[in-house]
C-alpha cells in the first residue's frame, strides 16, 4: 500500500485580513530564504523567491516572478495599514476600508446630499491597533472608488485558497509488500495517477475585489521521481502499466521507468512541479510551487535454483 505524505511547504500562506505570508521550513539553511516584501504590521514576509535545496530535497518554494511593481503603501495618521482586507480597500478620502454597496440607494436618499456623481460604499474604520473594526462600519458617499487592490496580492490569496494535492503515485511492480516486491534488474514503470484535477490540473479559478478581477491557471509541468538511492527520473504523466500492454514480460516503460541495481527498501518520492500563471488589471505573473508524495518500495534479488 502506498504511503503518502505531502511534505513540501510550497505556498504555505497564512491569510490575515487579506495579506498573505510565506512560512519557510525550519530545516532550510538560515541564508536560504530571500524575502522581497514584508508586511509592515506584523513583519511577516509577503513575497519571496525560491530557496535552494537541502540534501537534494526541496524544503520550501515560492516565487516573486512576474511581480506587479512596487507594492501599494497605505497609512493613516502616520501608521502603516493593510491596503486590502475582507472589508474592502483602503480609501484615503474616507480614512476607512470601503467596498461598493451592491444596491445603491435612490438619489433622493439623504446620504447623497444632493449629489448625483460618485457612489455609496460600506466603509469600516480602523481600531487603535490599525486593524479594521466591524463595529465601526457605516455608509459613505465617495467621489471615486477606493484605490484598486494589488492584483498579485489577490492572485496569491486565490492560490492559497485552492486545495492543491500531489498526484497519487503509480508504480509497478508495486513493491509495497514482500509478496509484490520488485526485483533487481526489473523494469519498474512509474506514472502519475491523479484522482482529480487538483492533483494534476489544469485548475482555473478567479476572484474579484475592488473592481479588480484576477484569474489564474495551474497545471503540473513535470513529475520528478527521487528513487531513494540518489537517482532521480524526470517525467511527464508517464504510462500506466498493464498486463495487456506488456504481456507480463519485463519490458521498459515507453516514457517513465527505472531499474534498481541493488536490493533493499527504498523511499520513493514523487515531486510535482506546478506552473501557475495569473493575470488581472492589465498585469500578469507566475507563481510556481512544488508538492511531494512518498511511497515505500521493496526490491528483492531473484534467486535461481540449479538441480
Amino acid at each position: 500500500m502506498l504511503r503518502s505524505r505531502v511534505k513540501s511547504l510550497v505556498f504555505a500562506l497564512f491569510l490575515a485580513l487579506g495579506w498573505t505570508s510565506a512560512v519557510i521550513d525550519a530545516r532550510a539553511d538560515p541564508g536560504d530564504p530571500l524575502c522581497t516584501l514584508v508586511n509592515p504590521i506584523n513583519g511577516r514576509c509577503l513575497k519571496w523567491i525560491t530557496i535552494s535545496t537541502l540534501d537534494g530535497q526541496v524544503t520550501a518554494t515560492g516565487s516573486a516572478d512576474g511581480g506587479s511593481g512596487p507594492p501599494r503603501v497605505c497609512a493613516y495618521a502616520g501608521k502603516p495599514l493593510l491596503c486590502e482586507t475582507a472589508l474592502g480597500s483602503w480609501s484615503s478620502y474616507a480614512g476607512a476600508w470601503c467596498r461598493l454597496l451592491p444596491d445603491q440607494p435612490a438619489l433622493t436618499d439623504p446620504i447623497w446630499e444632493g449629489r448625483s456623481d460618485g457612489a455609496v460604499y460600506s466603509c469600516t474604520r480602523a481600531r487603535f491597533d490599525g486593524l479594521p473594526d466591524p463595529a465601526l462600519t457605516s455608509l459613505w458617499w465617495l467621489p471615486a472608488a477606493p484605490e484598486a487592490p494589488d492584483p498579485e496580492v489577490l492572485a496569491r490569496r486565490l492560490l492559497a485558497s485552492i486545495d492543491f494535492q500531489s498526484p497519487e503515485l503509480g508504480i509497478f511492480p508495486r513493491g509495497d509488500t514482500m509478496q509484490r516486491m520488485s526485483f533487481v534488474g526489473w523494469h519498474m514503470w512509474l506514472w502519475a495517477a491523479p484522482a482529480s484535477e487538483l492533483q494534476w490540473g489544469p485548475v482555473t479559478d478567479s476572484v474579484s475585489e475592488g473592481g479588480v478581477t484576477v484569474t489564474l491557471t495551474a497545471t503540473v509541468s513535470e513529475l520528478v521521481w527521487d528513487m531513494g538511492n540518489g537517482d532521480s527520473v524526470s517525467c511527464g504523466k508517464g504510462t500506466r502499466w498493464s498486463a495487456s500492454v506488456t504481456g507480463g514480460r519485463n519490458v521498459a516503460s515507453p516514457n517513465c521507468g527505472y531499474v534498481y541495481a541493488e536490493d533493499g527498501r527504498y523511499t520513493v518520492t514523487g515531486t510535482s512541479h506546478w506552473d501557475v500563471d495569473w493575470s488581472g488589471a492589465g498585469q500578469s505573473g507566475s507563481m510556481p510551487f512544488t508538492l511531494s508524495r512518498d511511497a515505500e518500495v521493496i526490491v528483492g534479488e531473484l534467486q535461481s535454483v540449479n538441480r
